[in-house]
C-alpha cells in the first residue's frame, strides 16, 4: 500500500495517483495555485480515492467554491467507508470543516492529533487566525495553537511545513527567537512556501524591524502572481512596514496598486479586511484617503451589506470609522447585538465590545478614546 509523504497508509489501487496526492497536498500547504487540477488528476486514475476528494474540497475552498467544497468534502468521507481507520476520521473532520461545523470538527482535530500526529491536513484545519482555533471564539487561541503544535512536535523530523506552523505559533506567543528561526528553517527548505513567507513577514512586524521586513517582502513578493490568494495580503504587510516607518505616503502607493478593491484579486471577505485595516491604521496616523474610503463603501455594500462572521464585524467597525459614518456604525452595532443574542458570534460580546470602541474613536478622537479601544482590544 502506498504511503504519504508522512508515512501513513494511503488506500488508493493507483501508486500514480497515490503520487500525485502527496504532490497536490503539498501545493496545498504551501498555498500554491493549481491545487484542484492536480488533485482532479489523481481522482482521474481512482475516483475511489477518499483523501483526495479531500483535498479537492480545501484547494476549492481556497478559491471560494464552498458549495463544490462541501460536495467534494461530503463525497471523500462517504467513500472512506472502506479505508483505514485514520482516513475515515480525516475524511470526516474534512467534510465538518467544509460544511462550517468547526465546534464539532476541533475535537475531533485533536484526538487525530493524538492518535496520528503526523497526519498534518486534519491537523491544519486548527491553525491560523481563520483556522478552528481562531474562529472558534477563543480568547487564548495564540496559546492553545501553541499547545497543541507542542504535544506532536516530538514526533516532527525537519519537515518545512511544520516548522512553518509551528514557526509562526511561537511568533504569535512572543517567542521570536524560536518561532523566527523555525521560520527562516522551513523557507531554506522550501523558498516558494507562501505561508512561511507570510509568517516571516509576522515576525518581522512584531520584532519592530520595519526595514528588514521591507526588504524580505521585495524579494518575496516578485514571486507569486497577482492571482495569487495571498498577493494582495503580503502586500498589506508591505505597506504596514511603510506604515512603521513613516512613510504615508510609499504605503497608500502599495494600497492603490495592490490592496485595495480596485487593484486586488483575493476573494472579497479578504480584501474587505485588507482594505479596512489599512484605511484604519492610516486614520489613526492621521491620513484620511477619502477616495479610497468611498471606493471601500461601495465594496462593502456590494459584498457585505450586513454583519457576518466576528472577524469581519470588527473590520466593518474601521470601515465605519474611516468613512466617518456614525449611521452606519449604529446600525453595524445593533446588527452584530442581534447576532450575539441569537448565539451566532463564536466570539462572545468582544466584537460588539470591539465596534462600540471605535464608534467612541469616530465620536471622539481624542487620546481618551483611543485608550478605551486599546483597552478593550487588550482584554479581549
Amino acid at each position: 500500500m502506498p504511503q504519504d509523504r508522512f508515512g501513513y497508509p494511503l488506500t488508493t489501487t493507483s501508486a500514480e495517483a497515490a503520487a500525485i496526492y502527496v504532490e497536490a497536498l503539498d501545493r496545498l500547504f504551501a498555498l500554491h495555485e493549481e491545487v484542484v487540477p492536480a488533485i482532479d488528476r489523481a481522482i482521474d486514475l481512482d475516483p475511489d480515492f477518499a483523501l483526495a476528494h479531500s483535498v479537492r474540497a480545501r484547494g476549492l475552498a481556497m478559491m471560494g467554491e464552498a458549495a463544490e467544497a462541501r460536495a467534494s468534502a461530503l463525497r471523500g468521507h462517504q467513500l472512506s467507508a472502506h479505508a483505514t481507520p485514520r482516513e475515515r476520521r480525516h475524511t470526516h473532520i474534512a467534510a465538518l470543516v467544509a460544511e462550517g461545523r468547526g465546534a464539532e470538527a476541533l475535537p475531533l482535530v485533536e484526538e487525530h492529533a493524538s492518535d496520528y500526529p503526523r497526519d498534518a491536513m486534519p491537523l491544519s484545519y486548527a491553525l491560523g487566525v481563520y483556522g478552528l482555533l481562531g474562529f472558534g471564539g477563543f480568547r487564548d487561541f495564540p496559546q492553545r495553537q501553541c499547545h497543541l503544535l507542542a504535544q506532536v512536535a516530538p514526533e516532527w523530523d525537519d519537515d518545512w511545513w511544520f516548522l512553518a506552523s509551528y514557526g509562526w505559533a511561537l511568533v504569535e506567543v512572543g517567542e521570536w527567537k524560536s518561532g523566527t528561526a523555525m521560520l527562516d528553517r522551513a523557507l531554506e527548505l522550501k523558498p516558494d512556501n507562501a505561508n512561511a513567507v507570510h509568517g516571516r513577514a509576522h515576525a518581522y512586524y512584531e520584532c519592530g524591524d520595519a526595514g528588514a521586513g521591507e526588504a524580505f517582502l521585495r524579494q518575496s513578493l516578485p514571486s507569486f502572481a497577482r492571482s495569487h490568494p495571498l498577493h494582495g495580503h503580503l502586500s498589506w504587510h508591505l505597506a504596514l512596514f511603510a506604515l512603521q516607518r513613516g512613510d504615508a505616503d510609499e504605503a497608500v502607493s502599495i494600497y492603490r496598486d495592490a490592496i485595495g478593491p480596485a487593484a486586488s484579486q483575493a476573494l472579497p471577505m479578504f480584501t474587505l479586511i485588507d482594505s479596512a485595516s489599512f484605511l484604519w491604521r492610516s486614520l489613526m496616523q492621521g491620513a484620511v484617503h477619502r477616495a479610497e474610503a468611498s471606493e471601500l463603501s461601495a465594496y462593502i455594500a456590494r459584498h457585505q451589506p450586513a454583519a457576518g462572521l466576528p472577524f469581519v464585524n470588527a473590520h466593518l467597525a474601521m470601515a465605519c470609522a474611516v468613512l466617518g459614518d456614525n449611521g452606519a456604525a449604529v446600525t453595524l452595532r445593533e446588527q452584530v447585538e442581534e447576532r450575539l443574542t441569537d448565539g451566532r458570534q463564536a466570539s462572545g460580546d468582544v466584537v460588539l465590545r470591539v465596534c462600540e470602541a471605535i464608534t467612541g474613536v469616530l465620536e471622539d478622537p481624542t487620546r481618551a478614546a483611543r485608550e478605551a479601544l486599546n483597552k478593550v482590544c487588550l482584554v479581549g
